[in-house]
């Protein structure tokens, strides 16, 4: 699944020979000048993991997704609302007789395929079995659609359709804002998946997976043709090209349904003609090429130049709007532990104790961050555990668990060392983190210098995003730094903390749960009672904290900094943090 590609080293002036330029702009003394192509360049940190519709939640897929695909929800950047995409309206709730739930939707009357062919209940239901095929490549997001037993199709009306759901879930609005709705003509031309329904495969699940066809649709869906040549929906861009390690980039559909609605809500503008996503995977770099107007949009800024050099530039923030709205997200460090050397939580809690967040916070984020501890973003006061603290900072401490859990320096070489089945094995620790991310590199060297202290040996090994991912996904790692992306609602834990999610390809990375908290987080999904549904949230917080398989790090607010050429520009804590395709420009385009 994964496209494993060679590291790019980026050098600023081999660089500035090879980008894209964003056409005009640089007049020398900070003034704007007045031409400007009709395009909008934006920075990503790396390639798309692969381009295939629900199988790939990277955020550069997803970015990329928005564009070309559409949900029948989703939210609005501006609100952070839920708003209708594809839908007319939200969807009506109806409890039925025998304890299940009727979700009613209806497709826009105005929304069409690139074939002209008008989008129906028919594609929902498709892109339902295309999900719920249980052998397609999306694992991360099948959990969100579990619950889903029948899919019905108004007979009077093609738009209309209910959604039968086995019970109440708790976050049915927002789980549709990740199903994109992608059309049967492209993705099965045979018509393989009309042989199942979705009650079919809500009841039989695992059992179709040795079925032929659900594997001969998997192997086709789940192929190079759909992951980085044949990407098509509905939404106001189509693909155009992808250029390994450089960039992808979508070209505007001419006379594309959306325009019709288009002062609906963001999501049906569309202004550019082309939206061109620049891989460039070293963030020093990154912010050279924006200096030097070759971005035009750019998130992530790395803190120290943000707030020390670009806000203080006349030069640059004549150019650029700068904006720091909350960011959604948080880093951690995930600790394989069903690893032998990690299977102790005493070990664990004595990593937690090692690492100096704050030190993190105060010599990297500049203000601009805070620490966590837990996935519940601090904002979200009502679902957070008060009880759950962050772990302090204490080698003292974490030599005393280490010693606990029988970690001792036996040959007086500085280094700690236990004997495992047998064997009698080092303390050390290979430390991943995706290449250029500042950030995470430096949550590595202050947790590989506090380790020192405390006798254990930490190997930092920079890799690729593609390549970690996949060892993540496979278990095949120690330790690594990451983070995750959320949204101002609710999240269904199961994708991460479910021992359903540690296999195939699921997030559950690090191996943690049990029935217990499987129990509570299966209780949570179907609890729409916000004041209980709350305090399972805390219960969860409490296991979690005390397991240790995450040492939570920080959560920070965004970075943006937006071309002023652009006459609507505005920043979002949704990622990517802006919607370019709204963006229009403000002076003369270019001949």
């Amino acid at each position: 699944m994964m496209n494993l590609n060679k590291l790019l080293v980026l050098l600023p002036v081999a660089f500035s020979m090879t980008l894209l330029s964003c056409g005009g702009g640089d007049s020398g003394n900070g003034a704007l000048s007045g031409n400007y192509e009709n395009r909008v360049i934006t920075h990503a940190l790396g390639d798309p993991e692969e381009l295939t519709p629900l199988n790939s939640n990277d955020n550069g897929a997803t970015i990329v997704f928005q564009h070309v695909f559409q949900t029948l929800l989703h939210i609005d950047f501006k609100t952070y609302e839920v708003a209708p995409v594809l839908a007319k309206a939200r969807p009506v709730f109806t409890d039925t007789p025998d304890g299940k739930l009727k979700v009613d939707f209806e497709i826009r009357e105005e929304a069409k395929w690139d074939n002209g062919e008008a989008i129906t209940a028919k594609d929902v239901d498709f892109s339902l079995r295309v999900l719920k095929n249980p052998q397609t490549n999306s694992k991360a997001l099948k959990p969100y659609f579990d619950k889903i037993e029948d899919f019905i199709i108004d007979k009077d009306n093609p738009r209309k359709f209910s959604v039968i759901y086995s019970e109440p879930y708790m976050i049915i609005e927002s789980s549709f804002s990740d199903l994109y709705i992608i059309p049967e003509y492209i993705y099965d031309p045979e018509g393989i998946m009309k042989k199942f329904t979705v009650k079919q495969l809500f009841e039989q699940g695992e059992k179709l997976s040795s079925n032929a066809d659900i594997k001969k649709f998997a192997d086709q869906y789940n192929g190079s043709k759909f992951q980085r040549e044949v990407v098509v929906g509905s939404g106001p861009y189509t693909f155009e090209d992808w250029q390994v390690n450089q960039r992808v980039i979508l070209k505007r559909k001419d006379n594309w349904w959306g325009n019709n609605v288009k002062d609906s809500n963001h999501w049906f503008q569309a202004y550019p003609d082309k939206l061109v996503l620049e891989t460039i995977n070293d963030l020093t770099t990154a912010t050279v090429a924006l200096r030097g107007e070759k971005l035009d949009a750019m998130r992530g800024i790395e803190p120290k130049p943000f707030v020390t050099d670009l806000k203080e530039s006349d030069d640059f923030t004549s150019k650029y709007s700068m904006h720091t709205p909350p960011l959604f997200s948080y880093d951690y460090m995930a600790i394989n532990q069903r690893l032998d050397k990690f299977s102790d939580v005493r070990t664990r809690k004595a990593l937690a104790h090692i690492m100096n967040v704050d030190q993190l916070i105060e010599s990297f984020c500049y203000g601009l961050g805070e620490r966590v501890a837990s996935f519940t973003h601090p904002s979200l006061t009502e679902r957070l555990n008060p009880n759950v603290k962050p772990y302090p900072h204490s080698i003292e401490t974490a030599r005393a668990l280490l010693a606990e859990a029988g970690w001792k320096d036996t040959n007086g070489d500085g280094t700690l060392d236990k004997e495992i089945d047998g064997e009698k094995v080092d303390f050390t620790i290979d430390l991943n983190f995706n290449t250029g991310n500042s950030r995470r590199e430096r949550a590595c060297l202050i947790f590989q210098e506090e380790a020192r202290k405390a006798g254990v040996k930490v190997n930092i090994l920079p890799l690729e995003w593609s390549v970690m991912l996949e060892r993540n996904k496979s278990h095949n790692y120690e330790m690594f730094v990451a983070g995750w992306i959320s949204s101002p609602f609710e999240s269904d834990p199961k994708q991460i903390w479910h021992t359903d999610s540690y296999n195939d390809g699921g997030s559950n990375y690090t191996g943690f749960g049990n029935p217990q908290t499987d129990q509570i987080i299966e209780n949570l999904r179907k609890e729409m009672d916000d004041a209980k549904r709350f305090a399972m949230y805390k219960e969860l917080h409490q296991i979690i904290h005390d397991d240790v398989p995450y040492i939570f790090l920080l959560a920070q607010k965004e970075r943006i900094a937006i071309h002023k050429k652009y006459a609507n520009d505005y920043a979002s804590g949704i990622r990517p943090g802006y919607w370019d395709a709204g963006f229009q420009i403000s002076k003369p385009t270019a001949n």
